[in-house]
């Protein structure tokens, strides 16, 4: 009731109880449904806070950049005035950002960027390198597209190997062994 009058007074949008009911589902870990227009932000907004002011650092995991920036800006209000810090996360990132945005109590990303965060993580030598703290909660909105028609396209980090003789190089030094 207290975060439905907070997001009242700050957005001055009334919450409606299917968004009620889709934000205590999310509390329980289940999925919510809801119709696009019917206010899965807010009703994600209710379970981040609540699930925030338990003391459970919350990622928020959206579709792309632009909502994740979007609903970032659109909600920090609300969870300015329960207490809560937020951030965000895109693509143009920097390394200190990032850190930053994981830190808060809510962070928006896009799932392809925690994807690869978590992937760059794995590749760390060193503990300041790191950039994920532990999940303990993750809101997916668009659930459809981020678990079904996004987890058919792999996500792959590429980058330099450091030098290495290339394959011509190495078979042209052992033909010139071969020949001696």
């Amino acid at each position: 009731a207290i975060l439905k009058e907070i997001i009242r007074r700050q957005t001055g949008l009334s919450l409606f109880d299917a968004q009620l009911l889709a934000a205590d589902t999310m509390l329980q870990g289940r999925i919510a449904e809801l119709p696009t227009g019917e206010g899965k932000t807010l009703s994600a907004v209710v379970a981040a806070a609540l699930f925030a002011l338990q003391k459970r650092r919350v990622h928020i995991l959206v579709f792309n950049d632009y909502l994740a920036r979007r609903d970032c800006e659109a909600n920090q209000a609300i969870y300015d005035f329960c207490g809560l810090t937020c951030g965000c996360i895109t693509e143009q990132s920097t390394f200190a950002e990032r850190k930053a945005a994981y830190a808060c109590d809510v962070a928006y990303i896009a799932a392809k960027e925690a994807g690869f965060d978590c992937l760059r993580d794995f590749l760390c030598m060193e503990k300041d390198a790191l950039l994920c703290p532990p999940l303990q909660v993750a809101l997916v909105d668009e659930a459809d597209s981020i678990l079904i028609d996004e987890a058919r396209i792999p996500l792959v980090l590429a980058g330099n190997a450091g030098a290495r003789p290339s394959v011509t190089a190495r078979i042209s030094r052992y033909g010139g062994m071969l020949s001696q």
